[in-house]
């Protein structure tokens, strides 16, 4: 009875230090140093619930799954504030992804054809689903798309978990949870999105190395969707394939030719579909040609790559900070036993994860690539998995089992500093994910309803009007008030949302930026709703500077020529700009 009691205890401890950091009366956990120093605490504390709950385990795994599972329970606290009703855009982009989830629903919302999104075509379809549900909620759609980062993380975790068949080879529940929660923890690093996640989910579920035509099959699934999401994503599902296949397959003296001929066919038959299949999106979604590949007109910063306002860690530095634990351990398990694996099989790991981090890196320099790890997300999965792989000694050894298992005991009875770097290796591997997680979000956030109420009725009753009057309403920003139906009888006018008007803005599209110059110069709008508009350079020595500079000269300065600010609601951060009656020259 003792030990149910202590059970149930540890069990609810689980929400203690979410609690604290969330709730809005403990402002002291807005220090970092003292939010981990109590961090700490409570795992020690966990811990000891643990081993009165179940005895046989000792200090280390207590202590292991207790600071693993707080820090996965902090990490699913955290999405409670996404999950929220209040009308307005939570950060400046955050509603604007469900404006272009509705599109691939355009007809039943709003009652006209509109084509789908250029950017990002397989995440808008995935958090598409809340619009088959007839006048669907914003508030459902913030929660499906949690349900969707949760779900996407937690599976990947488990499914590689399960791969690694961890409860069978170390016959430990703990390890296996263990695993699945630092696993989770990991993905979020970049953080590591659901619509790339769902590639990885479909190769780890089905990846079977002595069916050649059911793994092409699936590659080939996973590539289509490939070709609608990036262009650094195009080869990722037959990589990954191919990386599973190096680690599960033995060399046997076959000819190298016959032994990469499977990979090969997958990465290349996988790529080219992944190509075809944005090709073909590009032509049936309906949008200018001209419009795609934005990616390889846009600027590239490389001093990003060091620390920056933008990104104060700076690129490198912070990649190899999550990458060097993983590394270091494959290179602490392998440096003795290299020999025991062909070398293809470890340059061709090796290949892999320097193509898609060298990748990611170019990516992550373009103007707009944002201030964390995401633009590294596929690097970080396959790191993820092979580093695993390796690690749990599934990464299978070209000599016979019992050189193996002797050169392993020699390894591990004789080498005490390898064990010690390893040791470090492991708990680097273990702190690291633990940091980024604990040390972001906060307190809940304390939105103003009635004034965001005030100033949707505002903004509905002047939309109206405008529109009463013969005249087209653009919104900039907050369009998802038409999605969701808190500005009604206002039709949508489907050019130059936020999103892709940034995109297009720092890209310097001539065909779009031209048609958007001669829309507002004719005053095409009789109304505008926007963020508010200055003018302000910035340059490189504040953060996302570029992105704001480039917004200016081709967004802020066109329209503050022919329109002016009408009515401003600061408190939802949105002002209404109708044209000019002397526009610039």
């Amino acid at each position: 009875m003792v030990r149910k009691v202590f059970g149930i205890i540890y069990l609810l401890s689980f929400a203690l230090f979410p609690w604290l950091v969330l709730s809005p009366a403990i402002s002291l956990m807005a220090n970092i140093p003292l939010r981990l120093g109590i961090f700490c605490l409570l795992s020690i504390g966990g811990a000891f619930l643990f081993r009165q709950t179940w005895p046989r385990q000792g200090w280390g795994a207590a202590l292991l799954l207790t600071t693993l599972g707080y820090a996965t329970a902090y990490k699913l606290a955290s999405f409670i504030p996404d999950i929220s009703t209040y009308p307005f855009s939570l950060s400046w982009s955050e509603a604007s992804r469900f404006y272009y989830a509705s599109l691939w629903l355009s007809k039943q919302v709003y009652g006209t054809s509109v084509p789908p999104s250029v950017l990002h075509p397989s995440r808008y379809l995935l958090q598409s689903f809340p619009f088959l549900i007839q006048n669907s909620s914003l508030w459902f759609s913030r929660f499906w798309q949690v349900i969707l980062w949760i779900t996407t993380t937690s599976l990947t975790s488990w499914l590689l978990v399960r791969k690694l068949a961890l409860a069978v080879r170390n016959k430990a529940l703990v390890i296996t949870l263990s695993m699945v929660f630092w696993g989770f923890i990991f993905l979020f690093q970049g953080p590591i999105y659901y619509h790339l996640l769902f590639m990885v989910i479909l190769i780890l579920w089905s990846f079977n190395n002595t069916r050649f035509w059911r793994t092409l099959i699936i590659v080939l699934i996973a590539s289509l969707w490939a070709g609608i999401s990036r262009i650094n994503w195009l080869p990722v599902p037959g990589l990954l394939a191919a990386a599973l296949y190096l680690m599960e397959i033995k060399v046997k003296g076959k000819p190298l030719w016959r032994y990469l001929v499977l990979p090969v066919i997958w990465v290349l038959a996988g790529t080219g579909l992944a190509f075809a299949s944005q090709q073909a999106y590009q032509l049936w979604s309906g949008n200018p040609q001209s419009w795609f590949g934005s990616s390889f007109t846009s600027d590239l910063l490389w001093y990003r790559l060091l620390p920056n306002p933008t990104f104060p860690l700076g690129i490198l530095p912070s990649a190899l900070l999550v990458s060097l634990p993983l590394i270091g351990l494959m290179i602490a398990r392998l440096i003795n036993r290299w020999r025991e694996f062909h070398l293809i099989r470890i340059l061709g790991l090796a290949a892999i994860l320097g193509v898609l981090f060298v990748g990611g890196v170019i990516v992550s320099v373009k103007i707009g690539g944002g201030s964390n790890l995401h633009n590294l997300d596929a690097y970080l999965a396959l790191l993820l998995v092979i580093g695993s792989y390796i690690f749990f000694d599934r990464f299978q050894p070209d000599q016979t089992t019992q050189v193996v298992e002797n050169t392993q005991d020699h390894i591990h009875d004789s080498n005490s500093l390898a064990k010690l770097t390893e040791g470090i290796f492991i708990a680097a591997a273990l702190v690291i994910p633990m940091y980024f997680t604990l040390t972001t979000g906060g307190q809940l956030p304390k939105w103003d309803y009635p004034a965001a109420q005030a100033a949707l009725q505002t903004i509905n009753s002047e939309t109206q009007q405008a529109v009463k009057r013969g005249g087209e309403v653009m919104f900039i920003s907050q369009r998802h008030l038409l999605t969701f139906k808190d500005v009604q009888n206002v039709p949508l006018v489907p050019e130059y949302e936020l999103v892709f008007l940034m995109e297009m803005a720092m890209s310097d599209n001539a065909a779009y930026m031209d048609a958007f110059h001669t829309d507002i110069s004719n005053q095409r709008f009789a109304m505008i709703v926007s963020e508010p508009l200055v003018i302000q350079y910035q340059g490189r020595t504040h953060g996302f500077g570029e992105e704001n500079d480039a917004w200016v000269a081709r967004i802020s300065e066109p329209v503050l020529c022919y329109y002016e600010p009408a009515i401003k609601l600061d408190s939802v951060g949105v002002i209404l700009y109708t044209p000019r009656l002397n526009p610039c020259k």
